[in-house]
This record gives structure tokens, C-alpha cells and sequence, in this order.
């Protein structure tokens, strides 16, 4: 995070999701090209997958395999088209660099793209285990609001992708979806939260000279709105607004010193990566639910940890020319 660039509400957690988005970027590319030929199981059938022979070894016999998922393949040309078409699309976003730069960025959209196939293929094992499907009815439906904007034929053409292709990619976003609550259902919707303001400065001798006034009485979000360096809450007197210890939505100083207080309190300097601020608690309670968009980032976060440990358990095999 960016000195100044403190983010409230919505727009905090927007900022730590970008990660996780672009990630669900990949994995939507890499269900493209599941239909008609995957590098896995459909995604809403409850099929367990089959392992190969611990002897078989894949071969450009028919289809080239890079890579194996507890037995299951991941075919060459269906990384080699999710790799294509996120270059394409992060060329059209001008997203991707020139020269050397561009080659290390594109090795390392190669990596992503391999992972995302792998996490991909984990995903639906996993689904298929826990009987969870994606109905045709619910693919028609949120499809509905996927096609109804716009030539949806031209939109397929530029980015090199098929109808049927399209059905798959949203599938496997379904599906993903559907995962993510199951797994991270044990995620608590409440917890204790502070409101809060802060005043922020590059300068320790300002901010200093700002608590002093503070202290003699000066009004916290007035002086915030005067002196505070962080453009993103400044004008609304510093505010914060509500939020949870478990989430790093700003530097750990500032949410222990936040924590320390009880309504009413003003801090002392706290020092961060950030400079120096002042903290205010407006507010605070021992239960109240979570934010919506606080709430998706806790169980995206525990949907990210599960996914790890079903790669750890999982037998994946690369194979290179």
C-alpha cells in the first residue's frame, strides 16, 4: 500500500482483491478450453476422475500432455490457447510490456497459466467428490447476464473463443464459486470491529505539531480534512470506517493502536511503512457483522489456503519437451 492511498470500505478491500481477481482470470481462461476438449472433467457432471496407470507416460501419440493432476492430463494445446488469449487480452488493456521486460512478463503469464490449469483441475476433482454441480439452469441464467450486452459473436471473435468455449469458462466460474462457500462456510460472518479515523503525514515533526493541536482541543475529522496527507479519506474527515483485526487492510501499527483504544481515544504518533499518523476510535463493538466485500475477501482468503493444501496432498507431474 502506497503512502497516502489508505482505502475505505469497499475500496480497501477492492485493492487487496486484485490479486485473487486476476487469478480468477486465469482459471476462467483455463476452463475455455474444456469443451469439446478438456484438460479436465467437465465441470458440471459429479464424474470422479480416473487416475492413470502409475506406468503410463504421456506421449505426443495423440495429444501432447504437459502436465498430470492426480492422473488427470492437461493438454498442451488447451495451455498453449489460455496462454494466447490472456496475452491477447492484456495487449488490448496495453498491460503488457515491451522488449526484455514483455519476455519475463510473458514466462511468468506461461507459469500462471500452468498453475491456474492445476488449481483448475483440483477444483473440479474436488467438486466432484463433494457432489457439487453447476445446473444447466443456473450456466443459462448467469450466462443471460454475460451475453446481454453488446454483439456477443464479435466479442468470441476478437478474443478467439467459441460459444460452446464460453459455456465452459462460466461453468468453471460457477463451480469455483459454489467451492468457495462450501469450503470456507466455517468463515465467521462477525467479529469485533473499531470505526475509526486517522490523520497521516510524511513529516514526524507535522504530525507531532497536529496532536498538539488535538490535544488542545482542535476537532480530529476537521483537522483531517485540513492536514491529512492521505488523499483517500481526507476529505471525509479521515475515516476509516468500520473494520475487523483479522484483515490487512492497513499496517499493523495502526490496527493494534486501533484496537488499544476505546471510543473517544485519540492516539499517540504511530509510526508505519506509510509515514506517521494520529488515530481516532469513533467507535467500536465486540460483535458486528462483517462487510460484505471484507466478508468475500475472509473466505477468498480461506478458499486460497484449502487450494494449497489440496496442491500439497495432490500428485502433479510436469512434463517438457
Amino acid at each position: 500500500m502506497h503512502r497516502g492511498s489508505f482505502q475505505p470500505g469497499s475500496m480497501r478491500v477492492a485493492r487487496l482483491l486484485v490479486t485473487g481477481m486476476l487469478a480468477v482470470l486465469v482459471l476462467w481462461l483455463a476452463a475455455c478450453g474444456s469443451v469439446p476438449s478438456s484438460s479436465v472433467a467437465p465441470t458440471g457432471t459429479a464424474t470422479p476422475v480416473v487416475p492413470a496407470a502409475s506406468d503410463q507416460t504421456p506421449t505426443r501419440a495423440s495429444r501432447s500432455v504437459l502436465a498430470t493432476v492426480n492422473g488427470q492430463p492437461i493438454y498442451r494445446d488447451v495451455y498453449e490457447k489460455q496462454v494466447a488469449q490472456l496475452e491477447q487480452a492484456l495487449r488490448a488493456q496495453g498491460n503488457l510490456a515491451e522488449g526484455e521486460q514483455g519476455e519475463t512478463q510473458l514466462a511468468r503469464i506461461r507459469e500462471d497459466v500452468l498453475n491456474s490449469l492445476i488449481d483448475q483441475a483440483l477444483i473440479e476433482q474436488a467438486a466432484a467428490q463433494m457432489q457439487i454441480t453447476v445446473t444447466d439452469q443456473e450456466l443459462d441464467e448467469s450466462l443471460e447476464l454475460v451475453t446481454g450486452q453488446g454483439s456477443l459473436d464479435d466479442w468470441l471473435a476478437q478474443n478467439n473463443m467459441t460459444r460452446e468455449e464460453l459455456r465452459a469458462m462460466q461453468r468453471a466460474q460457477l463451480l469455483t464459486n459454489k467451492l468457495v462457500q462450501a469450503v470456507s462456510a466455517w468463515v465467521a460472518t462477525s467479529a469485533e470491529q473499531v470505526h475509526a479515523r486517522h490523520i497521516l503525514s510524511a513529516e514526524e515533526a507535522k504530525i507531532r505539531r497536529l496532536l498538539d493541536r488535538l490535544k488542545a482541543g482542535e476537532n480530529f475529522a476537521a483537522l483531517a480534512q485540513q492536514e491529512s496527507e492521505d488523499s483517500s479519506t481526507a476529505a471525509n474527515g479521515g475515516d476509516l470506517g468500520w473494520f475487523p483485526r483479522d484483515i490487512p487492510l492497513m499496517p499493523p501499527a495502526v490496527i493494534e493502536a486501533a484496537f488499544g483504544l476505546q471510543p473517544g481515544d485519540i492516539s499517540g504518533v504511530i509510526h508505519s511503512e506509510m509515514g506517521y499518523h494520529i488515530v481516532k476510535v469513533e467507535a467500536r463493538e465486540a460483535s458486528r457483522p462483517l462487510a460484505p466485500d471484507i466478508l468475500l475477501y475472509l473466505r477468498q482468503r480461506a478458499f486460497k489456503q484449502w487450494l494449497a493444501e489440496q496442491r500439497s496432498k495432490a500428485d502433479i507431474q510436469r512434463y517438457t519437451d
